[in-house]
């Protein structure tokens, strides 16, 4: 129970962290306004075909891998970089605390300030409403299931990036690449004759998750087994990397 109340103390201070950082207000406004721009735009696209709309707004438009990409790092740079550049990380693990414990809680927090981000975004339901129907119940549920399990993965792999880093600006850099590289690498399979290996990456694609997978309604449990994974493995290598710092 200690460990538990420990680590929902320490959760709320890093959600409430992100209501008093300014620049997590520059990113709140350039993201809802890139929101609202793909909404806008893939309305217009689809001709108010609501059901499409849906699947491009969530999934199909370059504006939603912009944001998708690049809020994360933003959101997760500071989280032990700059902790521990301001001397307060070596505060954390002098307290009678786990770094697990310190991991999830600025995971958690990182991530519902992430969810909350979206939280608007469902207001445009009734724009579509407007126009006389509203999207599949499934294909919603699943593109947003989709939107959490892959902010789940990217601000796993923000805050990796962060406690292997020396400073909040190595942090995003390092976290946007990683994230290029999780878009872009896969996508080079096409290239690759057909084999295990090419159906390895094309299984591993972001990208490929929801056009045929989130965006149609359809929830593979082998794909969200990926994302489960890759979270697992990235808040892993972070706890360890802020256990070398305990001992170095």
């Amino acid at each position: 129970m200690k460990g538990l109340r420990s680590l929902l103390v320490l959760t709320g201070r890093e959600v409430e962290s992100y209501f008093f950082a300014p620049l997590m207000y520059l990113v709140l406004a350039v993201f809802l306004v890139l929101n609202g721009l793909a909404f806008s735009f893939s309305l217009l696209d689809m001709q108010g075909n609501v059901d499409a709309t849906v699947r491009s707004f969530l999934g199909g438009s370059i504006l939603f891998w912009i944001n998708s990409l690049f809020v994360p790092p933003l959101l997760t740079m500071r989280l032990v970089a700059e902790e521990r550049r301001s001397g307060t990380l070596e505060g954390l693990m002098t307290a009678p605390i786990t770094d697990l414990t310190v991991v999830l809680a600025k995971y958690v927090g990182a991530l519902s300030f992430y969810v909350a981000l979206w939280a608007p975004s469902i207001a445009y339901l009734l724009v579509l409403k407007s126009y006389g129907a509203l999207p599949d119940g499934g294909v919603l549920l699943t593109s947003y299931i989709g939107i959490v399990m892959l902010g789940a993965l990217l601000i796993a792999i923000g805050l990796l990036a962060s406690a292997v880093s020396p400073n909040q600006i190595v942090a995003a850099i390092l976290g946007i690449v990683f994230n290029l590289l999780l878009f872009f690498g896969p996508l080079l399979s096409s290239q690759m004759p057909r084999g295990k290996l090419r159906a390895v990456l094309e299984h591993l694609s972001i990208l490929f998750h929801f056009q045929n997978s989130f965006g149609k309604g359809v929830l593979d449990t082998g794909i969200l087994a990926v994302y489960v994974l890759g979270v697992f493995v990235c808040l892993f290598l972070a706890v360890r990397a802020i256990e070398s710092r305990r001992w170095a």
